[in-house]
């Protein structure tokens, strides 16, 4: 059977780095298939690496027309594709938003016949965006998203960031919110997502100062792959 894996977050919250680099390490272990299904921010999604995802064996499923100077927003018909028998992983990059997530909601029957163990619905936070800087924030968006979706999460990740500026004092204020936010929601925490060097620094803070594991979940290190730096933009584009 196929893994699923399903991102969500608000603007800002490294859904789509955190997909893009869990897509390339699924391809090296396996098939994998990523589906763009970003409807509501046409100028900062997964697409954008087709170049890269099609070297690294990654099948893409975009939006009608995206990356062509056209923009409908609209759903192909192959994201049904997803939903064949298969094996390998397939990941949802999902809209930054409630608004973002009802596009996920046509896909619900789809969905409720994975079995529950072989499907991951995870909820990117990142406290330093305003959309989800704080306790009621962050649960506000987390079941309006639920609610348009149609589907319940199954874990929480603390992706506390600043792109290139990021440092610990991110992470853990992260910590402190998907703490919170856990113990409200009952969601549990499923990982940290950074940057390798600052969770190698979380981690021995987090020993040190005991930080409970429960709330931290798996460390899973990512690269930064869809950053906007204005010197790397002169040199390469985007």
């Amino acid at each position: 059977m196929r893994k699923y894996y399903v991102l969500l977050g608000g603007f800002g919250s490294g859904k789509s780095e955190m997909a893009l680099n869990l897509a390339l390490e699924k391809a090296a272990e396996g098939s994998c298939m990523l589906v763009d299904l970003d409807v509501i921010n046409p100028y900062f999604r997964v697409s954008e690496r087709e170049d890269m995802l099609d070297k690294a064996g990654v099948e893409l499923i975009s939006p009608p027309y995206s990356m062509k100077k056209i923009e409908i927003m609209s759903l192909s018909p192959r994201v049904y594709a997803a939903f064949t028998p298969g094996d390998g992983t397939v990941i949802f990059d999902v809209g930054g938003d409630h608004v973002g997530a009802a596009a996920l909601g046509q896909y619900k029957p789809n969905f409720s016949r994975i079995p529950p163990e072989d499907l991951e619905i995870l909820f990117i936070v990142n406290p330093m965006r305003p959309v989800a800087a704080d306790l009621q924030s962050a649960w506000s968006l987390l079941e309006k998203v639920e609610g348009v979706s149609r589907l319940r999460f199954t874990g929480i990740v603390n992706n506390g960031n600043m792109a290139e500026e990021s440092d610990l004092s991110h992470l853990l204020a992260g910590y402190d919110l998907v703490k919170e936010l856990s113990d409200k929601t009952g969601v549990p925490v499923w990982g940290t997502c950074g940057q390798e060097r600052i969770l190698k620094e979380y981690e021995a803070y987090a020993k040190k100062h005991g930080l409970e594991e429960k709330y931290i979940g798996r460390l899973y290190p990512i690269e930064i792959l869809m950053h906007r730096s204005w010197a790397k933009y002169l040199k390469e584009g985007l």
